[in-house]
């Protein structure tokens, strides 16, 4: 039977007033850290990089470099593009343009896509963030844990936005350009273009390996794994985030990098919630909820062979235990 989804309601998890109420608490301080250190780590990791260029250190420092950059900036660009990081609308539009660069997908584009993400979370045909459909794309998979693919792909919208043009599935979506949409995109192509005279000028491509679309390149691979361990391997086309939303218990390092989205069953049951709350909120929901990875290798390691039998199988996925609770739809 197909998926009646007009006629489908999400369930909701009941969570009580005064800790939604704190939860949905915004402040300035934490975000201001996280976004603050995370751009003096890799300040300090490109300085190193440029250091020790020509050594075997160099080669050390790059990699961490472009962890922060490729895979770091993209936990930080989804979190200041839903507005709930900081209390300040400023320093989120601030933050989110500096995270969107780094990632080459123009503000413009993700609010829209990301939003229908929300709304209807692996819903296929029209949720467009679906990592990997059933059957899986193996080799495609594969290929995106260098991302090459989005940083590559970024550069058609840029260069049609910054002559003030809408690609034609833009217009189809009912996109509307504005100035301002045009002036960053050219922005974005003069930094892009200074960085790019900069490697001739010195006859060096290490700038290109710390600006541009190399370092999302060889620094994305955790985005990769990040996105994929949110979603992949569980049911579709359901209406309940438990049944289709991981949220996984991982160590200080990979929360930083990941800014908490690893609480991502509790962001999508409640997006609004600021993601430096999403502990708190994962723990008064945690009743109601199926248990929690323990560990990222724990997620690949029961995902990767039902992906291999969704190869024969596509509607084969993972089933996860809901706890007898009172429930209420929407």
């Amino acid at each position: 039977m197909a998926y009646q989804y007009e006629t489908e309601k999400w369930v909701r998890v009941k969570l009580d007033t005064n800790t939604l109420k704190q939860c949905m608490q915004r402040t300035n301080a934490r975000p201001l850290f996280d976004m603050m250190s995370w751009l003096a780590l890799m300040g300090i990791f490109g300085w190193l990089t440029v250091l020790y260029w020509g050594s075997f250190a160099s080669f050390i420092t790059l990699f961490i470099y472009g962890i922060l950059y490729g895979s770091g900036s993209s936990a930080r660009e989804h979190e200041t593009g839903h507005g709930t990081a900081f209390k300040s609308k400023t320093l989120n539009r601030l933050f989110h343009e500096i995270t969107s660069f780094c990632i080459l997908r123009e503000t413009f584009l993700r609010n829209h896509g990301h939003d229908l993400h929300h709304r209807h979370t692996i819903i296929t045909g029209i949720d467009p963030e679906i990592v990997t459909p059933a059957p899986p794309k193996l080799f495609q998979m594969v290929v995106n844990l260098l991302q090459v693919e989005k940083s590559i792909r970024g550069f058609r919208p840029l260069i049609a936005h910054s002559f003030g043009h809408l690609l034609a599935s833009e217009i189809a979506a009912g996109l509307t350009l504005k100035r301002q949409t045009i002036w960053l995109a050219r922005l974005w192509l003069v930094i892009l273009g200074s960085t790019g005279g900069a490697a001739l000028y010195l006859e060096s491509v290490l700038p290109l390996l710390l600006i541009g679309p190399l370092p999302a390149m060889y620094g994305g691979t955790f985005r990769h794994l990040f996105a994929l361990s949110q979603h992949v391997g569980l049911a579709v086309n359901v209406n309940d985030h438990r049944l289709n939303t991981r949220t996984i218990i991982l160590g200080p390092i990979l929360s930083y990098l990941y800014l908490n989205m690893n609480y991502h069953l509790e962001h999508h049951l409640y997006p609004a919630v600021p993601y430096y709350h999403l502990p708190r909120l994962y723990k008064a929901l945690a009743p109601q909820c199926p248990p929690a990875y323990q560990g990222f290798l724990s997620v690949f390691i029961e995902m990767i062979p039902v992906l291999l039998k969704q190869l024969h199988q596509p509607d084969y996925h993972i089933v996860r235990p809901i706890p007898d609770t009172s429930l209420s739809n929407l």
